[in-house]
Order: structure tokens, then C-alpha cells, then sequence
């Protein structure tokens, strides 16, 4: 079979159908997602110093997490920095 039959085929033109059809609702849970991790880093800068180290985080954390573009995830970030931040505390020294 060659490439232009398979492109062409019912099943494939099908699938590409569905995908358009979910796309703005997969924007619209995007837009969900995004505003609801701003609310969140929102939430994290209210906290004082000392209770941002007791999740393993800084305010220079929160700064940084603060400049990512709207769709990247800054919760995801801080969660990487804790994560992080937690192993360079377990090492030996």
C-alpha cells in the first residue's frame, strides 16, 4: 500500500475529524489548568519564608516559577525545585 492510500484512507480521515472536534476543548482545559496554577503560585507568595521552607521552597523560587509563559506549568516547576532542594539536604556531607 502506498503512502498517499493509507493518508487517504476512511480511517485515518475519521481520526483527524475527532481530533479537530476536541481540540477547543482541549484548549478550554488548558486555559482551566493554567488559571488554576496561577491561582496556586498566587497563593504560595501569601505564605511567609518560614512556611515556604517547610515545603522545601524560597521566594526566589516563587519568583522564577512567577515568569514562565501562561501555558507552562509553574506548579510543576516548584514541585522539581522541592524535589531537588530535598536530595542536596539528604547527601552526607
Amino acid at each position: 500500500m502506498r503512502t498517499t492510500q493509507r493518508i487517504l484512507s476512511p480511517s485515518l480521515s475519521r481520526a483527524s475529524t475527532t481530533i479537530r472536534r476536541q481540540s477547543p476543548w482541549a484548549l478550554a482545559h488548558a486555559i482551566v489548568r493554567a488559571v488554576k496554577a496561577r491561582l496556586e503560585l498566587n497563593r504560595l507568595q501569601e505564605l511567609d519564608d518560614h512556611q515556604l521552607l517547610d515545603i522545601g521552597l524560597t521566594r526566589h523560587d516563587l519568583v522564577r516559577a512567577g515568569t514562565s509563559t501562561f501555558f507552562e506549568d509553574p506548579i510543576a516547576d516548584l514541585a522539581g525545585s522541592a524535589r531537588a532542594r530535598a536530595r542536596r539536604m539528604e547527601r552526607p556531607r
